[in-house]
C-alpha cells in the first residue's frame, strides 16, 4: 500500500496540472466559430452537413447489425454491398461518387424490398439518398 503522503503528493501535482490546463484553455480559447467559416474551411474536401431530415433519420440508419438480410434479399448494387449501404454515409467523402452510381434505375426496387426486410428497420432507400446528395457535394 502507498504511502499516504505519497497519495497527498500525488494527488497535489494532479490539481495544479489541471488547474494550470484549465487556465491556459481560457486564455487561449479560440473566438467561436461560425457556420460559414465551417463551411468555407472544408468546402475543398466536400464536406456537407446533414439535413434537420437526414439527422432526424439518423437514429434508425445507426442501427445496422449488419446481419446481411438484406443482402439475400437484393444482393449487390452493382459494386456496392447492401449491408455496407447503411453505414456508407460514414465513409470517406470521395468514395461516395462510386457507391451512388450504383443506386440509379432499377436499383430502388431493390433497395425498398431490402428495407422491407431489415429486421431493424434502417431506411435504405433514405441512406442512398444521403448518399447521392453528398456524392455530388
Amino acid at each position: 500500500m502507498a504511502d499516504p503522503r505519497q497519495r497527498t503528493a500525488a494527488l497535489a501535482r494532479l490539481a495544479v496540472a489541471y488547474a494550470r490546463h484549465q487556465v491556459r484553455r481560457t486564455i487561449r480559447r479560440a473566438p467561436p466559430r461560425g457556420v460559414a467559416e465551417v463551411r468555407a474551411r472544408y468546402a475543398a474536401d466536400h464536406y456537407e452537413h446533414l439535413t434537420a431530415r437526414e439527422r432526424a433519420l439518423f437514429p434508425e440508419m445507426s442501427r445496422c447489425i449488419n446481419c446481411g438480410v438484406c443482402a439475400l434479399v437484393a444482393g449487390r448494387l452493382g459494386q456496392t454491398y447492401v449491408p455496407d449501404l447503411a453505414t456508407a454515409y460514414l465513409r470517406p467523402l470521395h468514395l461516395l461518387p462510386a457507391t451512388a452510381a450504383d443506386f440509379d434505375g432499377p436499383a430502388s426496387a431493390d433497395l425498398a424490398e431490402a428495407a422491407a426486410a431489415c429486421p431493424v428497420g434502417v431506411p435504405l432507400p433514405a441512406v442512398a439518398a444521403i448518399v447521392r446528395r453528398l456524392a455530388q457535394a
